[in-house]
């Protein structure tokens, strides 16, 4: 059931990082059962998260050009993501790159760039010991302090905050 979930999402234009990233979960989780009266309810929770992950994270409905914006973005968070830089990167315009972007996604290129990293610094933020200076450079961001006021801005907390938040969670 995994895998045809995992091809159901495929075709739902869903990025392949998600879809590993989810799969693997359940792939392990799996593994861990042990009674046969637990998998009817994990098919139940499987599906429910494949389809809010396709809802979430569908691609579908955006141009071949933002689609590849995006997915260049999700795939390295740490590299340059400037407008001009992913724009020469899809042989388009800063101008153009922006405009479609804006209209596509409803938010301008650089927040949806910056919502991406700090999405992935609250993940590291959750699952895992880093100090947040390391986890702001593993999400793109080597100012320190800028990445602070930024995910303050974006979350609403501190990462040190978030992340204390988590834990009594």
């Amino acid at each position: 059931m995994n895998t045809l979930m995992r091809k159901a999402a495929e075709k739902g234009r869903v990025h392949p990082i998600h879809l590993d990233r989810l799969s693997s979960d359940f792939a392990r989780r799996i593994e861990a059962l042990r009674a046969l009266n637990d998998v009817s309810a994990f098919m139940l929770e499987m599906m429910r998260a494949y389809c809010r992950l396709v809802k979430r994270h569908s691609m579908q409905h955006f141009s071949p050009l933002v689609q590849r914006a995006m997915i260049h973005i999700e795939s390295d968070l740490t590299g340059d993501l400037s407008l001009r830089t992913v724009a020469a990167k899809n042989n388009v315009s800063p101008g153009y790159l922006s405009g479609l972007f804006k209209k596509e996604s409803g938010q301008t290129f650089t927040a949806y760039v910056n919502g991406r990293r700090i999405a992935m610094a609250k993940h590291l933020l959750k699952t895992t010991h880093l100090q947040v200076q390391t986890i702001a450079q593993h999400c793109g961001i080597l100012d320190f302090h800028y990445f602070c006021r930024l995910f303050k801005n974006i979350v609403g907390t501190t990462p040190t905050e978030y992340r204390a938040k988590q834990i009594y969670n």
